[in-house]
């Protein structure tokens, strides 16, 4: 129910829920993008970007992060009447100014190619209108491929994508608390990383860039589809140095594999409710959604545990704002596991330190940054 996530919710906003909740709606007015030093430089890269016409700036705080700024909202034509009715990911990806792909259209009216066609979420939301690259008899043929070109929409984004440095494996578009999460893990050459939750592979390759490919990483993901997605992530961008991608499920590679008190660095960064991902076009997430991504996230803990070294660190992270996944599941870590929780370095000015029971963590909150919902935290083993 609505009402209980709401109840969740409230536990860390109080009063100010309603306005979170609204602020959620939105996406973020930056689109971050993270440079790939092992190839070019920041100064480079915003170069390239000027010359085809895009204006991104340097982050004030993290040295391999440019931004470019979201345009609108603006106002949506209301003499459309036909309609593709996406789901929720799709609608969110249009919204900002993306095209429409065939994986995420559930419905559509009667369409001829080359029509003008509204795209409204499964819940009734207006994000944007394409021009249908194909008729609604051939979509339904197909499983994949451009259904509409975006003609306008609410808000207005570059298409990195299509850009010559992205192409060249220059950039791979991350959102800044995800940035900031290796940044706190702080990977030095020669540690043995595990990423426990690592494809599409965006801390796996920060990690990579970070420690100029003198770490050595194992990245787990739970089956061959993420990980192949992984690999091809990475071998774009030449971050696949001393790499060992597994198809595996990381909650029993204690168990399985002779890792046991010898890895220096591992990433948690398992599956969530997503409550803090921005825009966030409907709550479709119940109660009962939390407890069990809460219960499973544990698991990922018992094995980092295991893992690690004495002295070793972990990184607990997700991209949602419930006690239960955060605060609590840390707290867990500490009182039942055996881990210490500690204090990162927090020059970033966006972050939020917060203290619950025994552990401290840290959150971005889209109310007081304009930042998507993150959560992080730092655990070393005694």
């Amino acid at each position: 129910m609505l009402e209980d996530v709401l109840n969740e919710l409230r536990r860390v906003y109080g009063s100010l829920t309603q306005r979170l909740v609204e602020s959620l709606a939105t996406p973020p007015r930056r689109l971050y993008i993270r440079v790939n030093t092992l190839r070019t430089t920041v100064e480079e890269v915003l170069e390239e970007m000027e010359k085809e016409g895009v204006r991104a700036r340097k982050d004030e705080e993290v040295d391999e992060a440019v931004y470019v700024e979201l345009e609108g909202p603006f106002k949506l034509p209301g003499d459309i009447d036909k309609a593709f009715i996406v789901d929720e990911k799709t609608a969110a990806s249009v919204m900002m100014g993306s095209n429409l792909y065939r994986p995420g259209v559930l419905k559509a009216d009667s369409i001829r190619r080359g029509e003008l066609v509204k795209v409204v979420s499964k819940h009734g939301f207006y994000v944007g209108v394409v021009e249908a690259a194909m008729s609604s008899s051939e979509l339904f043929r197909v499983n994949k491929g451009l259904i509409g070109v975006n003609i306008t929409s609410v808000y207005r984004a570059p298409k990195i994508n299509e850009l010559s440095v992205y192409r060249k494996g220059l950039i791979y578009p991350q959102g800044l608390p995800a940035m900031v999460t290796t940044l706190f893990l702080n990977p030095r050459e020669g540690d043995l990383v595990a990423d426990l939750n690592a494809s599409p592979g965006g801390k796996t390759g920060h990690v990579v860039q970070y420690t100029k490919g003198k770490s050595r990483i194992i990245a787990f993901d739970r089956n061959t589809p993420k990980i192949e997605v992984l690999k091809t992530n990475l071998e774009k961008l030449g971050l696949n140095i001393n790499v060992l991608a597994i198809p595996y499920d990381s909650r029993y590679a204690h168990l399985d594999f002779n890792l046991n008190e010898k890895v220096n660095k591992v990433l948690i960064d398992p599956p969530c409710s997503n409550l803090g991902v921005r825009p966030k076009l409907t709550f479709d997430k119940t109660l009962t959604d939390i407890l069990n991504n809460a219960n499973y996230q544990k698991q990922f803990l018992k094995t980092a545990y295991s893992i690690l070294k004495k002295g070793g660190i972990a990184v607990y992270s997700t991209c949602t704002l419930t006690l239960r996944e955060n605060e609590e599941v840390v707290s867990y870590a500490v009182k039942e596991l055996g881990f210490e929780s500690v204090e990162a370095d927090s020059r970033f000015s966006r972050l939020d330190k917060v203290y619950f029971e025994d552990i401290v963590g840290y959150r971005f909150h889209p109310l007081n940054s304009d930042m998507p919902g993150y959560f992080i935290a730092l655990l070393k083993k005694p």
